[in-house]
């Protein structure tokens, strides 16, 4: 058993939370690592390591915090440590036009691109539906920093994906 904020989330419980969050992890993992295999592997090391230290959450509602800020460090660790080139993998869908799909690689190369800090933001913006607030908790950053953040990351993509967008 462990303790939240007086409540006491046990196994169940905290397989819940789980099971709730698995496939936005999953896809959060994925966007870092570009690998169906790796980003499973991340999602299991970062349910391990909430399991295991699950008492440092002091009320259930930071458990999405908690959980998403273990998993962007898992995802960093990884990439760091496999020293690996990230390459984005076409996406097969069906009923996916060849040129939406090279739309979407043009965008998820663009987001590779980014520095660390606006590429974590816009994943937790725009893949995982965070609002800027959340973000801040999330990394321990300042609202007005996450905008400024935000705001970079968005020039950048614009520049990136339509030349005619750039200052430069």
């Amino acid at each position: 058993m462990f303790r939240i904020g007086g409540n006491r989330l046990d196994k169940k419980s905290f397989l819940k939370l789980i099971d709730e969050r698995k496939e936005v992890l999953y896809k959060t993992a994925y966007i870092y690592v570009k690998n169906q295999q790796d980003a499973v592997d991340i999602v299991d090391e970062t349910i391990y390591k909430a399991y295991s230290s699950i008492n440092k959450i002091r009320e259930e509602k930071y458990f999405n915090t908690y959980i998403t800020r273990i998993l962007i460090n898992s995802s960093i660790d990884f990439i760091r440590k496999n020293k690996k080139i990230v390459y984005v993998e076409e996406i097969a869908a069906e009923d996916r036009t060849k040129e939406l799909k090279e739309e979407k690689m043009d965008l998820f190369t663009a987001i590779d691109k980014l520095p660390a800090m606006e590429k974590t933001i816009i994943i937790l913006k725009y893949f995982q539906d965070l609002k800027i607030k959340e973000i801040s908790e999330v990394l321990n950053q300042s609202e007005s920093n996450v905008k400024n953040y935000l705001h970079k990351a968005l020039t950048n993509l614009r520049c990136d994906l339509k030349e005619e967008y750039c200052n430069e």
